[in-house]
Formats: C-alpha cells, sequence, structure tokens
C-alpha cells in the first residue's frame, strides 16, 4: 500500500507542480536511522514530497486531530502516520500540559529508527502561511535525544529538509527542495549550562534555517524573488526551451546572494544608493519587456529567419508526435481534474487549502474517472482492450501537462521572434539595457564581496 500511494504521489506531484528540483541529495545517508527535520509551508504537500524524495520508507509524525475518524485513523496508520499529540491539543488548556502524552509515539519513532528506518517530524508544529520559520518546538530534539538515551541507535542522524515554493496554491509552479548539513547525533554535544532538548532544537532551526528562505515580512520576500527572477533572466541569454523551464533553485541561489548583499551594505550610503538605483532599473526594464508580452530572458533570441525555421521544425515535430496523446490526456482528465480543482477553490482559509485540496480530491476522481472508463472498456471489448486503455491514461495525462506547459512557453518565444522582426531596434536597445545592467550586478557584487573581506587578505 506504502509503494503504491508513492508512485499516486509522485504523479499527483507531478501533475500540479511544473518542476520539482532536488538539491544536497548527498547530505542524505543510505543507510542510517534518519529524523527528517522539514519546514511545514504546504500542508499534506509537504509530507507528500518528502516521502517521494527520501528513497526508503518513511514514518511520518502528524497532529493527532487528523486520527479522530477511527476508519481515517486505521488508514493513516496502515500507511506509516504515527500521531503527535500538541500541547494545543490538550482537552483542558488550564492544566499543565502531560509531558506524557506522547510516549506511545516517541517510543513508535524510537523503534522504527532502531530498525534503521527514517522517521518525518515537522518541527514548527504548525503549518503557516509566513515567509519565515516559525518558532520551533522541541519534539522533534526530545525524540531524538530520547532514542540516543536508549543506547541502541548509535549511527541515528538528524537532517533538515527546506521546502520553498514559488507559488504553493497555484498549479504548474515550481518547488526547491533542499536537503541540509546533518546533525550525526553521536557526535553532538550540549553548550554547558543549557537543556540538552533546547540546545538540540536551536541547533536544528539554524540549519533549517540554513535551507528555507527567510524574510521579515511578505512584502519583502515578493520583493526579493523578483529582484532574483529579473538577475537570472538577464544571466540567461535565450535559454533552451523546456517543458519545466529554469530551475527555481537558480532563484533561491541568487535571493540567498542578494540578501547577503544587502546585508554587507550596511551603513555604506553610496553603495546602498547604487544598489537602490540598480533596483529601480531592473525593475523598469522589467515592467517595460513585460508590458509588451515578453520574457526578459527572450530578449537575447537571434532574429534570424533561419533560426526561426529551425525553431518552427523542431516544435512542429514534437507536437504533431505528442499533440494526439496530448488530446487524448486532455479529454479523459479534464473532467476530474477540473471538478477537484472546484473543490479546492471553495471556501479557501490558508494558501496551502488549494495545492492540498486539488490533491487529495484530484487523486480520488481521477482514480473513480479510471475505474468507471476501464470498466466501460472492459464490458464493450474485453480485458485485455480495458488494461491497455487504463495503462494509456497516466501516460496520456502526463505528455498533456508536458506538452501544454511547452507549448506555451514556445507561444512566448514566437511572440517574442515576430515582435523582434517588426522592430529590430527595439530588442537593440532592451540588449543594450540588458549589457548595462548585467555589468552593474557584477561591479557591485565585486565592490561588496571586497568590502565584506576581512582586512589584509
Amino acid at each position: 500500500m506504502y509503494a503504491l500511494l508513492r508512485v499516486l504521489a509522485r504523479l499527483a506531484l507531478r501533475w500540479y507542480y511544473r518542476d520539482i528540483d532536488v538539491e544536497g541529495l548527498e547530505h542524505l545517508p543510505s543507510r542510517r536511522p534518519l529524523l527528517l527535520a522539514v519546514n511545514h509551508p504546504n500542508a499534506l504537500v509537504d509530507a507528500l514530497l518528502v516521502g517521494c524524495i527520501v528513497p526508503r520508507r518513511v514514518m511520518i509524525t502528524a497532529k493527532s486531530t487528523l486520527f479522530a475518524n477511527p476508519i481515517g485513523a486505521a488508514f493513516l496508520r496502515w500507511v506509516s502516520v504515527v500521531p503527535l499529540r500538541r500541547a494545543s491539543d490538550e482537552s483542558d488548556l488550564s492544566d499543565t500540559p502531560n509531558p506524557a502524552r506522547n510516549r506511545g509515539t516517541f517510543e513508535a519513532v524510537h523503534e522504527a529508527l532502531r530498525g534503521g528506518g527514517a522517521v518525518l517530524v515537522f518541527p514548527e508544529g504548525i503549518t503557516h502561511d509566513e515567509p519565515w520559520l516559525a518558532p520551533l518546538k522541541t519534539g522533534a530534539a526530545r525524540m531524538a535525544l530520547h532514542s540516543k538515551k536508549a543506547g541502541d541507535v548509535p549511527e541515528l542522524t538528524i537532517v533538515p529538509i527546506g521546502l520553498t515554493f514559488e507559488r504553493k496554491e497555484a498549479p504548474r509552479t515550481r518547488v526547491l527542495v533542499r536537503i541540509g548539513e546533518p546533525i550525526a547525533l553521536a557526535d553532538w554535544q550540549p553548550p554547558p549550562g543549557i537543556a540538552a532538548a533546547q540546545a538540540l532544537t536551536s541547533e536544528i532551526e539554524a540549519r533549517l534555517r540554513a535551507v528555507t528562505p527567510n524574510y521579515s515580512s511578505t512584502d519583502d520576500a515578493a520583493r526579493a524573488v523578483r529582484l532574483a527572477s529579473l538577475i537570472a533572466s538577464i544571466f540567461d541569454e535565450a535559454p533552451r526551451i523546456t517543458a519545466a523551464g529554469r530551475s527555481l533553485g537558480i532563484e533561491a541561489a541568487i535571493a540567498r546572494r542578494i540578501k547577503r548583499m544587502e546585508d554587507a551594505l550596511g551603513g555604506d550610503s553610496a553603495l546602498r544608493a547604487r544598489a537602490t538605483s540598480l533596483e529601480e532599473r531592473l525593475d523598469a526594464l522589467g515592467r517595460d519587456i513585460r508590458s509588451r508580452g515578453i520574457l526578459v530572458e527572450d530578449v537575447a533570441i537571434s532574429r534570424d529567419i533561419l533560426p526561426g525555421i529551425k525553431f518552427s521544425l523542431r516544435e512542429g515535430w514534437l507536437l504533431l508526435i505528442g499533440g494526439p496523446i496530448a488530446l487524448w490526456g486532455w479529454i479523459n482528465h479534464w473532467l476530474p481534474i477540473h471538478a477537484a480543482r472546484a473543490v479546492a477553490m471553495h471556501s479557501i482559509d490558508s494558501a496551502a487549502d488549494p495545492a492540498m485540496r486539488t490533491l487529495v480530491a484530484g487523486s480520488a476522481f481521477v482514480l473513480l474517472t479510471y475505474f468507471a472508463q476501464s470498466a466501460v472498456v472492459f464490458a464493450l471489448w474485453g480485458g485485455w482492450m480495458a488494461l491497455a486503455y487504463l495503462v494509456s491514461l497516466p501516460i496520456a495525462g502526463d505528455v498533456n501537462f508536458v506538452l501544454a506547459d511547452r507549448i506555451r512557453r514556445v507561444r512566448r518565444r514566437a511572440h517574442a521572434y515576430f515582435v523582434f522582426r517588426r522592430d529590430p531596434a527595439l530588442q537593440t536597445r532592451w540588449l543594450a539595457a540588458i549589457d548595462a545592467l548585467r555589468a552593474e550586478v557584477v561591479r557591485l557584487d565585486r565592490a561588496l564581496a571586497d568590502r565584506s573581506e576581512p582586512p589584509g587578505q
């Protein structure tokens, strides 16, 4: 059942998100018992992502309120989900929370770790929409220390995993998963005078912050994302067209670089003025280019006839081959997916709701549609035809999503080509502006790097 759910989760995630980029897989030990400490921006989607990315069976800890329904509770336990009772879940908040409320869960986690397993914990304790890491609870640290104290999990390793969503509520957007530096618990010792659980929680938090974006406000987050995208675009000269497009990891790395640059500005008014001027020029150019329906990264495309012909032949051939398959996928998935989206967009309380509800409802609706259609085919043409029909559906669905993304990208590139064919001076002007901005980004970066270097180096 776990293996089947993992396959379904991978398919659902691939259909909802355009690209899921993973960095730092080398930090994930293949055999050691693992406690996976993950930030929690997107409810159920976060657990699905980690379960699909980690190449091992993962036990998931989840809030105990999900186990209120007996049937649901039995299913969750069947697929390796264990309840974690938070202090806020206590029936009487006026009383001191019972420290033994999670004894059974701690023992289940310990048993899994002793067997060399992997356990997923969300140490924030809540899922939220804020652009920063919420204060961590001590539960993950206490689980790790509980197993360490038992003495039978000698290689226990805590691995921080950061999840970053381009727009978590929007279909066909991008996701970045960053796996950070692990903590080998056997080598870790708390600083003198600090309780072990609190010290380990602080260490986990520091490592989670290193792999997650943390901004003081949503406006700061939006600004960083905008600038990172613009800078990535001006350095990305006419990139090859792919369905996924540019990795979110590239823009996230640039956003981190921008943050370090701004921290290095300090009180240097001259450098700060240069940075402000650069940002204003980037924004102005971006608005000018977008007003023509063109992507910044497409400004550098060739407007010659021969590259245009090659482009048309290549994309036309892909459309000719993949188009019928994609159409088959669109016909068979339009109704269940749009029904799931309608359910997802009803009465939204959080930005995490649309993705979570779409994935859950969409999986149910798609499976029901598959079985109903296959049953009809079976009744009309027999078992082998029904089996072939059933196998074709997810393949065609995959092709539909990938080709639809590519077609949207092709249309933007073709639009840019014809605009520049009509107005070559516009492309020349924008290219000159991009060259100047690119040079200023490099100069400012070097100036800030020189400023932050210690004297004598």
